[in-house]
């Protein structure tokens, strides 16, 4: 029994081994090169064969059928890891069903005894991976990154290819469940040259972290620097409708019968060449989407839905099977396309092949420093070197016979198809910086309608050397100036002349680039677009605790705002109220003007603790009080409409201690008033502004002086003047005021000194 089994094992070892020689011959013969080949071998059968069996070269039946499997061949044995990968097992694993190779199950790779342990027959079918990673050979391993290749390859590199990652941690069923599904995605997308990546959550914490990813598996998609989170069941057509949203809108544009000779006749403006994508699909499929993101930069994305009813005549115009995929390339001629291909599907190596070879117009304009760099590439080396041709004109004229002739003569030059030579024109008035630098060197005296044509060689990415063409360039003077222009070129590309002017170049201004305005737009909306991205990842129990943590938050909030202010309240009650209000001048009807008496009750309130404003103070004694009080309040009876104001008396008998305290303190306690005289105090009034701690004063003297001298009245007024007569000397009480009125205008003008002390004194009551 044991032998039989033996023998069977042996049997079944053998054919494989048999199975996997004829497999590996297959693309070899395809490509009808040997197993040793190398790459420069195999890529020249390629296109040998290519351009051969190309379906628009040949009216063989088979073209197609062969062409695609030349295509298939060269995509695996052009790639040196799928070369071994191939040449090890039979297949890849871009390509598990090669032909004449059944499916694999279980365990990737070449396992000729898989059959004995998986659930078919009897037995299990034993996963040993950890978390769904994969074996140490399979697609997913082979994906795997870390944050430093996320962030120097992957996230750069998004700017033109989407990228899609698939995060995987240990013991993890769920990611057992779907790694064959992953793998299979992974395989599609770098079939259409797409980024596909993985790494492992536990393993990559920072990454994780980056890319906020909360739980596993997880699948995002990475896109102009932003990632997008894949929802729902893992499945594949789930996953391609994921991919094709990755891609924006904006830069494809949908193609009718309408609107198709106006967007080829569109080149002038965006430089760019158009590229027109046939398909019976309604939406653009990945495979098509991912070369035109790629290459946007290069050529005007065009989509025609051949099935629609209004794209009748553009596939009878240019002949387009509607039943297959078709890439049409159109450059200045609008009439008929420069590059065209069809297929039942197209392949991306197929795409890239064709835009390469025709992703510029005939006569490209140097518009960006993306397009001077691969128009104009450095090369250091003379005898190699590569040479611009710039014809310099101006965008605000209208398109002349010179730029129409120097296009002519760029395409049917003997040089034209030189692959050292490139010609190209720019706009002077919008490149005026490069072009400023060019002309501050060797600027040739030109006839007045000849345009300038400058000779590049970029040396080095910083050093350009360059020569002017003597006879510029003149749309009526086309062959003379074309076979000047050859001679030189000639002389160029065939000696070591040496190019007599040098400068560092400055950087070319981009004419394709959005306005200020556009790009805080565009950059507002990305912001709001991750936010919203960022507010997706939560399901609707964050989002409930996350409303209930917030209204908890906020009643905190109002409730200890409610406590702050109660205790404030209580507080403040308890302290000494330091500012009073002002009492009113006038009753409440206006018609009856207030006077208070200022003594020790009413003293803080008028003075000491009153609000910002002044208390006018009139000093009486008791035989002059009832005539001086009316003569004051007829007075003042004006001022009395202002709120800020407060008029009262104050009777010197008993308040004498404190007019003297505060006049000694307003001089700095540098004179002793012990025996000041009340008669000579009588009349004086005080403007006190309590809050400020300063105050003004009419003298009762000066106010004698004011009515024996009524032309002086300068010195009439103030502290300065000291009265001539005796203390005791005869005065009239009905006209010691009538200065007052003036006095008070004076105040508020700003005229009169003010007179400030650091505190009031203090204000008994000496009855």
């Amino acid at each position: 029994m044991h032998s039989f089994t033996l023998i069977v094992l042996i049997c079944v070892s053998i054919f494989l081994v048999f199975e996997c020689v004829l497999c590996k011959s297959d693309l070899y013969d395809i490509l009808g090169v040997r197993k040793t080949a190398t790459q420069k071998e195999i890529k020249q059968a390629y296109k040998k064969l290519a351009k051969e069996w190309h379906p628009d070269k040949t009216d063989d039946p088979e073209a197609t059928e062969k062409f695609t499997k030349i295509n298939e061949a060269y995509e695996t044995l052009g790639d040196p890891e799928k070369r071994s990968e191939y040449d090890n097992f039979g297949y890849t694993s871009s390509n598990a069903r090669q032909p004449n190779r059944p499916q694999q199950r279980g365990f990737h790779g070449f396992e000729p005894f898989e059959g004995f342990f998986s659930s078919q027959g009897f037995g299990f079918n034993f996963n040993f991976n950890q978390g769904g990673s994969g074996s140490p050979d399979s697609v997913i391993e082979r994906h795997i990154i870390n944050m430093r290749t996320y962030q120097t390859t992957i996230l750069p590199n998004s700017l033109n290819k989407p990228c899609v990652i698939y995060a995987f941690s240990d013991f993890c069923f769920n990611c057992m469940r779907i790694e064959g599904i992953v793998e299979k995605f992974i395989t599609e997308l770098k079939a259409i040259g797409l980024c596909a990546a993985a790494f492992h959550a536990g393993q990559s914490q920072d990454l994780t972290s980056h890319l906020r990813i909360s739980s596993v598996p997880s699948i995002v998609g990475v896109v102009n620097d932003r990632v997008s989170f894949f929802k729902g069941q893992v499945n594949l057509p789930a996953l391609h409708d994921f991919t094709r949203g990755l891609f924006p809108t904006n830069f494809i544009t949908k193609v009718h019968d309408v609107n198709i000779e106006s967007w080829l006749g569109g080149w002038p403006a965006d430089n760019k060449v158009r590229a027109v994508f046939f398909s019976p699909r309604q939406d653009m499929s990945a495979a098509f989407l991912a070369p035109a993101f790629f290459y946007k930069d290069n050529l005007a994305i065009g989509y025609v839905y051949t099935k629609s009813d209004d794209v009748t005549n553009i596939l009878l115009k240019f002949n387009v099977n509607k039943h297959r995929e078709t890439l049409l390339l159109f450059n200045e001629d609008s009439k008929s396309p420069v590059a065209t291909i069809s297929m039942q599907h197209l392949t991306r190596s197929t795409l890239d092949e064709v835009i390469e070879g025709n992703k510029f117009l005939s006569l490209p304009r140097l518009s960006s420093q993306k397009f001077f760099d691969e128009l104009c590439p450095d090369e250091m080396k003379i005898k190699s070197r590569k040479l611009c041709v710039v014809l310099i004109t101006k965008k605000s004229v209208p398109p002349s016979d010179d730029l129409h002739g120097y296009r002519q003569f760029s395409q049917n030059s003997r040089l034209s198809g030189h692959e050292r030579i490139r010609f190209t024109y720019m706009y002077e008035d919008t490149q005026a910086e490069f072009v400023k630098s060019l002309m501050a060197k060797g600027r040739q005296e030109l006839r007045s309608a000849a345009l300038k044509v400058a000779i590049l060689w970029r040396v080095e990415k910083y050093q350009l050397k360059y020569d002017w063409l003597e006879t510029g360039w003149e749309g009526s003077q086309m062959a003379d100036c074309g076979a000047a222009l050859e001679r030189r070129l000639n002389v160029l590309l065939t000696s070591d002349t040496v190019m007599p002017y040098k400068i560092v170049p400055p950087e070319l201004y981009n004419e394709h680039g959005l306005g200020l305005l556009t790009r805080i737009g565009y950059k507002l909306l990305s912001w709001g677009d991750k936010i919203l991205d960022l507010l997706r990842m939560f399901d609707g129990t964050t989002w409930v605790t996350l409303a209930l943590s917030l209204l908890f938050v906020c009643s905190m909030g109002y409730f200890m705002h409610k406590i702050a202010t109660y205790e404030v309240i209580q507080v403040e009650s308890t302290l000494p109220q330091k500012t009073r209000p002002r009492p009113p001048s006038r009753t409440f009807d206006a018609k009856t003007m207030k006077l208070y008496e200022l003594d020790a009750r009413t003293y803080e309130e008028l003075v000491s603790e009153a609000d910002t404003g002044l208390t006018v103070v009139l000093l009486v004694d008791k035989d002059t009080k009832d005539d001086l009080v009316r003569q004051f309040t007829t007075i003042v009876h004006p001022y009395s409409r202002y709120s800020a104001l407060t008029f009262a008396f104050m009777q010197l008998e008993y308040n004498i201690k404190w007019y003297r305290t505060l006049l000694e303190t307003s001089v700095g306690n540098t004179k002793s008033l012990d025996k000041i005289n009340i008669k000579n105090c009588i009349g004086t009034v005080l403007a006190l502004n309590g809050y400020r701690k300063y105050y003004y004063i009419y003298s009762a003297k000066s106010g004698r002086q004011f009515i024996r001298k009524r032309n002086n009245l300068s010195q009439a007024l103030g502290l300065d003047d000291l009265d001539e007569k005796s203390d005791d000397e005869f005065f009239f009480v009905d006209e010691v005021l009538d200065g007052l009125a003036l006095w008070l205008d004076k105040i508020f003008d700003g005229s009169i000194k003010r007179v400030r002390i650091k505190a009031w004194p203090m204000m008994t009551d000496d009855r």
